[in-house]
Parts: structure tokens; C-alpha cells; sequence
């Protein structure tokens, strides 16, 4: 348990571009025999200087649409794959206690994040049949539409409802977009 904790906080607080990622990997060989779960409860988004600041404009300018390209996160697939006896992950890519430092990007979740999660998990084949707890995750999620199970190793009961979800999502994006084209041809 201690070297779960470890290796929690070290992720928990690696900042990309700013942190060595040698940080996380020289631990690894030290702790892989011991990790059985990691509950990584934050991502840190960069490090991002303002060149030039204005008080009508965010920290990071998402306000007034001057959003720069986003850096992606620690990449999991060199991560998990290492870790030969994880059983359970549990991942939250978004900041704790941001305060009144709020961003909307410091909760993205790119493309990048998203291949580099879905190699680390194609590669780990320690993990529990996670589709209880996707299920559980996805029962809040109004947005996600699409979501292929066909690699996934889940419980056919599991898929259903999975897919059961899904297809409510695609009919409320559905719906929004007919009323927005609705009100637009006004």
C-alpha cells in the first residue's frame, strides 16, 4: 500500500513539459511487484507563462478564445504496462481544489490522453473486468455518444447496458441538435 501511495503522489503532481518524466519511470522497477491498484485522483494540466496579461482576460485566455494548443498528460502506456500485477485503475483527468483559479481546459481529456489510456490498457491484461465500474462511470455522462467494446473484455450484461447508454446519449444529441436547428431557422 505504500508504494501504491508513492507512486499516486508522484503522478497525482507531475506537471507535462515542466516534470521529468524519469521522476515516474525510475520508480517503477522499485514498486511494480507491489502495485495492485492505483487511484490517481488528478492530472495537472502545463504550466502555461502569460506573455502578455490584461485584466479583461482568464490566466489562460479560454475566455476570450485565445485558447493555445494543449500539451497532453503523462503518457499511461509506459506506465501500466509495467506494472504486472494492477488490478484496478482509477483515473481522474481534471484538477482538485483549483479554487478560484478555474479553467475549463484544466479538465481536458485530449485525443493524445485518450490513444496513450487506451494502449495502456490494451497492454495490461492484470486488470478486473472494468465494466461495472465504465457502467457506473457512464451513468452520468450525458455526452459521450460512441464508445467501441468490440477489444473490450467486459460481461455481456455489462456491454448491454453500456450500449443502453449510449444510445440515450445519441438520442439527446439528437434532440439538442434538432432544436438547434430549430431555433436557428427562425
Amino acid at each position: 500500500m505504500f508504494f501504491e501511495r508513492h507512486l499516486e503522489n508522484i503522478m497525482k503532481y507531475y506537471i507535462p513539459g515542466t516534470t521529468d518524466p524519469k521522476q515516474i519511470l525510475e520508480v517503477i522497477p522499485l514498486c511494480k511487484e507491489y502495485i495492485r491498484k492505483l487511484e490517481i485522483s488528478q492530472f495537472l494540466p502545463p504550466v502555461k507563462l502569460d506573455e502578455k496579461k490584461d485584466d479583461d482576460i482568464s490566466d489562460s485566455g479560454s475566455d476570450a478564445g485565445m485558447d493555445e494548443p494543449s500539451m497532453d498528460h503523462f503518457d499511461l502506456s509506459m506506465l501500466v504496462p509495467a506494472l504486472s500485477h494492477l488490478e484496478e485503475l482509477h483515473l481522474s483527468y481534471g484538477v482538485q481544489d483549483c479554487g478560484m483559479n478555474f479553467e475549463w481546459n484544466l479538465f481536458e481529456f485530449t485525443y493524445r490522453d485518450c490513444c496513450s489510456l487506451a494502449s495502456a490498457l490494451k497492454k495490461c491484461a492484470t486488470l478486473k473486468d472494468g465494466g461495472k465500474q465504465l457502467l457506473e462511470g457512464m451513468s452520468d455522462n450525458k455526452t459521450v455518444v460512441e464508445f467501441d467494446l468490440r477489444l473490450a473484455e467486459v460481461g455481456q450484461e455489462s456491454e448491454y447496458f453500456i450500449n443502453q447508454t449510449l444510445k440515450a446519449n445519441q438520442e439527446l444529441a439528437r434532440l439538442k441538435a434538432l432544436q438547434h436547428v430549430s431555433t436557428t431557422a427562425r
